[in-house]
C-alpha cells in the first residue's frame, strides 16, 4: 500500500509562499491604514482652517475700526506681522446688548503654548472690571488731576475657536492680510486670505 504525503521540499515551498503572501497582505493593509489616517488628518486640518478663516473674515469685514496697529508688510524684520488682531465689533445687536455699551470689541489671538486660537469679546472701562458700569472707546482718556488715565479692556467672554494652530499672522491697513498655518502630527496646511473692511 502506497502512502502519499508532502515532501520536505513541498512543505518548505508552501511555507515560503504563504509567508510572502502574508507579508504582502499585511503591507497593503498597513499602507491603506496609513493613507486613511493621513487623509483624515488632512481633512480635519482643512475643515478647521476654513472654519477659522471664515469666522475671522466675516467679523473683520463688519468691524468698525481696527484697534491693533498692524505692520504694513509681512517681511520687515523691524516690524513683524502680529499673531493677534483686535477690532471694534460691527455686528448688531451685540450678545451683550443689555450692558448698554456703544462699543464692543473682538480680539483673536494665537497661543503658541497650546496651539489654539482664542476669541475674546471685550469692553473698555476706566473703573475696575468687576465694578464697571460705564463703557468707552478703547482709546478714550480722561484727566485725574494732572494724570492722563487710559481705558483698559475687560473680557466678557473667551472661547477656543481653533486647534492645531502652528502659526497665525496679521498685517496690512485697510486690506488686512491673514496667514494661517495648521499642523497635526506630520501633516501641515497653509492658508492665506485678504480681508477688505467695509467700515474702516
Amino acid at each position: 500500500m502506497n502512502k502519499k504525503g508532502f515532501t520536505l521540499v513541498e512543505i518548505l515551498v508552501f511555507i515560503a509562499i504563504f509567508t510572502l503572501v502574508s507579508i504582502a497582505i499585511f503591507n497593503v493593509f498597513s499602507f491603506s491604514q496609513i493613507f486613511y489616517s493621513e487623509k483624515t488628518i488632512q481633512s480635519e486640518l482643512l475643515q478647521n482652517g476654513r472654519v477659522i478663516l471664515e469666522r475671522i473674515t466675516r467679523e473683520i469685514r463688519q468691524g468698525e475700526a481696527i484697534v491693533t496697529q498692524l505692520p504694513q508688510v509681512p517681511d520687515n524684520p523691524e516690524n513683524q506681522p502680529l499673531p493677534e488682531i483686535e477690532f471694534q465689533d460691527g455686528h448688531t445687536p451685540s450678545p451683550y446688548e443689555y450692558l448698554d455699551s456703544d462699543y464692543y470689541y473682538i480680539r483673536y489671538y494665537f497661543s503658541s503654548s497650546t496651539n489654539e486660537l482664542f476669541r475674546q469679546y471685550k469692553v473698555y472701562c476706566f473703573d475696575p472690571c468687576e465694578s464697571c458700569n460705564n463703557y468707552f472707546r478703547w482709546d478714550d482718556t480722561r484727566l485725574e488731576g494732572e494724570e492722563t488715565i487710559h481705558t483698559h479692556g475687560c473680557v466678557l467672554e473667551e472661547k477656543i475657536i481653533g486647534e492645531y494652530v502652528k502659526d497665525l499672522n496679521f498685517w496690512g491697513n485697510g486690506l488686512i492680510n491673514v496667514s494661517l498655518t495648521l499642523k497635526n502630527r506630520d501633516q501641515e496646511l497653509n492658508f492665506q486670505t485678504k480681508i477688505f473692511g467695509r467700515n474702516f
